[in-house]
């Protein structure tokens, strides 16, 4: 019997680990950990986990449908997870135990010493690099060094994208269904203590079923217009398949694969389907580069001068950017939008981030762990990597000194402020050239007041430039 062990890759649906498991004649266990201590100190929070819990939910009766029995089991920390994979596979009675790699520090030790726990126990151990389309320390620069910098790295992707062929012909493979062995399903439990939601999660699809539609709709209403609609956050212009992919409920190859056979097909949509594609290249991109530089794991920046910039200790500026009450209305909106749904879109990301470490210049770990705290799309290492990107310790080619102006960001990006308008309703009466930079002091709207803003854009930028300046001087 193969017992299959899932972690990020709740799916059936072009699931190496199930496949390979379930593509032999014997029958088929599956199994997941709940690891809230753990989660809890990785910093995750209540709407990822829930997120997570109903996606086992779903993925528990799709097994049941290919005669496969799912196994719940609770430890504290990873430390507990070689001995509790043991014990199942010998209640079970498997001989072999497959799972899918994860690639932060923590996940590899862990999954070191269960491979060395099973295979002293005489059991057999298959690793599968399921979490992303190309497996993380494959590409080296030409003089075989790891990539620091995303656009070399795109480019090494798609050609190894190429050389390895079409996969469209197999897209979405599923697994053999099993004759029934008997193994029941255990419960999936209502609620996990201390990881309630505190945003609506029904807004979300759930499960590969639902995943799978919402891609194949995307495909179809607006892969075609991506590449311009993408950075409206106002416009429904982006997949919307974070949360899926975050839990892997979505196999990023499987919408690798759908897009490039979709442009095949439907050439107008050629441009969307290569901006949307390179926007997955980023979730490689960051999981290479924590396998790479381990230490951006440990709280530690990729660009290790960096962390010698002297951060503000700001409370009050914190709190103001926390909820979304800084004064510079696309940083609030996005902020209260984060903080209502869970959710915010990848354009404001980069904005509140970069207005969080350069204007106000706090910590971006301090920004880095509200996010986690918040998403329910949170990856560690897309957050992990957005947010040193931002702060300029990280992976970004261009200089320190660019800083995103929020105000002309609102602009470009929410030129009517409709945007705005939905998060900030104290302002919605403004018209769109007002609604960006509201006039201090006077009494132009009716409501309640909006405060004017914590920090003048030009002089955080120049204390910001200052701070990464003074890295050169040392």
């Amino acid at each position: 019997m193969h017992l299959v062990w899932y972690r990020n890759d709740l799916r059936t649906i072009d699931c190496e680990p199930l496949e390979q498991a379930c593509s032999s004649d014997e029958a088929v266990a599956a199994c997941f950990l709940l690891a809230p201590g753990q989660w809890k100190a990785h910093g995750l929070g209540p709407n990822r986990i829930e997120y997570l819990r109903r996606t086992l939910v779903d993925l528990g009766g799709r097994l049941a449908e290919l005669g496969i029995g799912f196994h719940l089991r609770e430890i504290d920390t990873y430390g507990e997870a070689p001995e509790r994979i043991l014990e199942i596979a010998r209640e079970v009675g498997c001989e072999t135990v497959h799972w899918g790699r994860e690639y932060e520090v923590d996940e590899l030790d862990r999954d070191r010493s269960a491979r060395r726990l099973l295979e002293t126990a005489g059991l057999t151990v298959h690793e599968h690099d399921d979490q992303v389309v190309i497996e993380p320390g494959t590409l080296k620069t030409g003089s075989g060094s790891a990539y620091k910098v995303f656009t070399p790295y795109r480019k090494s992707w798609e050609r190894a994208l190429h050389e390895r062929g079409e996969r469209t012909h197999r897209s979405r493979p599923r697994p053999r269904s099993k004759p029934n062995a008997g193994i029941g399903t255990d419960v999936v439990p209502e609620t996990i203590p201390g990881f309630e939601a505190f945003v609506p999660i029904d807004d979300w699809p759930v499960g590969e079923v639902a995943a799978l539609e919402v891609l194949d709709g995307f495909l179809q209403d607006r892969l075609g217009r991506y590449h311009e609609d993408r950075d409206t956050p106002s416009l429904p212009g982006t997949s919307r398949l974070g949360p899926a992919l975050a839990v892997g409920a979505l196999s990023p190859r499987t919408c690798v694969d759908a897009a490039r056979l979709h442009a095949s097909r439907h050439p107008g949509c050629g441009e969307g389907a290569a901006i949307w594609i390179s926007e997955l290249t980023w979730r490689d991109f960051y999981r290479n580069v924590l396998f790479e530089f381990p230490r951006v794991c440990r709280n530690r920046a990729f660009k290790l001068e960096s962390e010698a910039v002297e951060w503000r200790d700001d409370e009050d500026s914190y709190a103001a950017w926390c909820e979304g009450r800084t004064g510079y209305p696309i940083v609030d909106a996005a902020m209260r939008c984060l903080v209502a749904t869970g959710w915010m879109h990848n354009r404001l990301r980069m904005v509140t981030s970069q207005f969080l470490t350069k204007h106000l210049l706090i910590d971006w770990r301090r920004g880095e762990a509200f996010f986690a705290h918040h998403l329910v799309d949170y990856d560690f290492a897309s957050n992990n990597g957005g947010w040193q990107w931002s702060a300029s310790t990280g992976t970004d080619a261009a200089p320190y000194f660019r800083v995103f102006n929020p105000t002309t960001q609102g602009r470009r990006f929410d030129p009517d402020g409709t945007f705005i308008r939905t998060w900030v309703p104290e302002l919605a009466e403004l018209d769109g050239r007002r609604i960006h930079e509201p006039p201090v002091g006077g009494d132009l709207w009716d409501g309640p007041g909006y405060p004017p803003p914590i920090v003048d854009q030009s002089i955080g930028r120049k204390r910001a430039i200052e701070a990464f300046a003074r890295l050169r001087d040392t």
